[in-house]
């Protein structure tokens, strides 16, 4: 039966669907939650409904149309609900992280402080239970810090008549942090809109069989856009579980698949391995309808989905399954996307070229090649150039990644000075090394994660998926940094990498991690250290810091 609320009257790229589709078929499925060890089922017009009693809650507060409400809430059916609110009333949503066990608390609060300080969002939404520390955290912030709870006693705002108009903010994403004051980065709602579009497109995506699974963070862009924003335009069912529960119990995300027809689904590099390796083999899942697990937010690793592969080829996923993208908040997500028609391209260089901005060659007769994977041809709107020496080159040259897009962000909050910095006579410049080949892209690094020992440029995330893969390594739990030494006169290669809790002996995983790193880059590394798991000090997003962790070694293994 038709929700018997009209769409709002004015045109809004990104809501006017959505609201349109709520008004048409509430009853349709918005998304399953795992919650409390169940699944818990909302429809379109439930969630909506939700929605406009988080409005409702702004409203109270007298929250003025643009400014920013940021949601430091835990990820359940109420996180898109309080989102989609925030819109509606005519605001700008902002998603932060809650603390975690596994986060550094004291790095968390001095982080959001800062950030607090510098938006001065006049209102922040939290859990009940972190009322108290997060108003310590926003004292002197101007902003009025919100249980969650308090929406329930308020009934839903009617939906506006007046929307935004699509050249408005219609959010803010925050950057990782990993160094430095996240920047928040200003979407209008067209270019939300235009993203979704071509990346749909780019993804042959059919939103009448499509259901998205994710665990993925929606404070960050992967999640937010992947997971939350897109299956909602597109009417799109979710399959969501809380990114923490996941990692303890990585078999939620087969669950999901197999008990409700997941088609599609987001993960990270390391993800890949740590399915790979959690689950025993003596558990069997029926993955086949599986379309594409896409590999983002990382390098993306051969190794990754050959492991994969190895262990779920007999439950229904194919080569062909396995997927690549290239994305980032600036672009609202996608620049790049592989063909998921067919197996991921694989390009075999000579690694030492990788450690040269130069051309891009194949392996010497007899060498060992490095084996990278295709990110794909870039999405409709979206142009990908190479810079170097400010200086556009041609394909298999490598280079800084420059991008043009449709759908590009609008700037930085409140910081013009980064803003300007960033682009480079109209190209966003993304940091990130790599190339193009056959107008497919290649990412190799970032220019911040090089560490030059000896003369030679090694790049982190390659020693990192090194390490991840070592018998009695946690994946995704190791980082790399570089130490400069007054006596070689260069940087020093320090890992750090918790152990999976396999009962291997210190040494022998030391030993195996050095014959990985110089296998992949061709470098000893000067220090190991196995730590228990948990040590490693993570961003609030979820990100190894490597600066801390640096710090952190030095206090507990040097100075110590």
């Amino acid at each position: 039966m038709p929700d018997a609320t009209p769409p709002a009257a004015t045109d809004n790229a990104f809501l006017s669907p959505i609201l349109a589709r709520a008004h048409a078929s509430p009853a349709s499925i918005f998304g399953q939650f795992h919650e409390a060890g169940t699944w818990v089922e909302i429809t379109l017009g439930q969630a909506l409904g939700r929605a406009r009693q988080f409005a409702a809650l702004y409203a109270a507060h007298a929250i003025p149309p643009g400014a920013t409400i940021m949601l430091a809430i835990r990820q359940d059916r109420d996180a898109p609900c309080a989102f989609l609110g925030a819109m509606l009333a005519g605001c700008v949503p902002s998603f932060l992280p809650c603390p975690s066990p596994k986060q550094d608390h004291a790095l968390y609060w001095h982080q959001h402080k800062t950030v607090l300080a510098f938006n001065r969002p006049p209102l922040v939404l939290v859990p009940d239970d972190l009322l108290a520390d997060m108003q310590a955290c926003a004292e002197g912030s101007g902003a009025a810090v919100v249980p969650i709870s308090a929406v329930e006693v308020l009934g839903p705002a009617p939906v506006p008549v007046t929307l935004p108009t699509s050249e408005k903010t219609g959010l803010l994403q925050h950057s990782s942090g990993t160094t430095g004051m996240k920047k928040g980065v200003a979407l209008s709602y067209g270019s939300i809109a235009r993203q979704l579009a071509a990346y749909r497109a780019a993804l042959g995506l059919n939103p009448d069989s499509a259901k998205i699974v994710s665990w993925l963070p929606l404070y960050h862009d992967m999640g937010l856009i992947s997971s939350f924003l897109l299956p909602v335009w597109l009417g799109v069912p979710i399959l969501s579980m809380d990114p923490f529960v996941w990692v303890s119990q990585p078999d939620l995300f087969l669950e999901a698949i197999e008990r409700f027809g997941g088609t599609h689904a987001w993960l990270p590099n390391f993800a890949f391995l740590h399915l790979a390796r959690r689950i025993p083999r003596k558990k069997t899942w029926a993955l086949q309808s599986v379309i594409a697990l896409i590999s983002c937010s990382e390098p993306c690793k051969a190794a990754a989905f050959d492991a994969f592969l190895a262990r779920f080829g007999d439950e229904g996923i194919t080569a062909e399954t396995l997927q690549t993208c290239y994305a980032m908040a600036e672009t609202v997500f996608a620049v790049s996307q592989s063909d998921l028609a067919r197996p991921v391209r694989r390009l075999a260089v000579d690694p030492a070229c990788i450690n040269t901005l130069g051309p891009v060659l194949p392996p010497p007769p007899g060498a060992a090649p490095l084996t990278l994977l295709s990110n794909g041809k870039p999405i409709d709107g979206c142009t990908v150039g190479v810079l170097r020496d400010g200086q556009f080159l041609g394909e298999r040259e490598l280079g800084e990644l420059a991008i043009r897009a449709d759908y590009m962000f609008s700037g930085y909050h409140n910081n013009p000075a980064a803003t300007e910095a960033a682009f480079h006579d109209g190209w966003y410049r993304t940091g990130d090394i790599g190339f193009l080949d056959q107008n497919e892209v290649f990412v190799v690094g970032r220019t911040k994660d090089i560490i030059i020992i000896n003369g030679k440029n090694v790049f982190v995330h390659d020693i990192e998926a090194a390490v991840s893969r070592v018998t009695g390594v946690k994946p995704g739990r190791a980082v790399a940094f570089g130490r400069y030494s007054e006596k070689s006169g260069s940087e020093l290669l320090i890992v750090v990498a918790e152990r999976d809790g396999a009962t291997i002996p210190d040494h022998d995983i030391q030993r195996d991690i050095n014959r990985a790193v110089v296998e992949e880059v061709g470098v000893p590394c000067s220090d190991i250290r196995v730590v228990e798991p948990g040590w490693l000090v993570k961003t609030t997003s979820g990100k190894t810091s490597r600066s801390e962790n640096a710090v952190k070694y030095t206090r507990d293994f040097v100075e110590g």
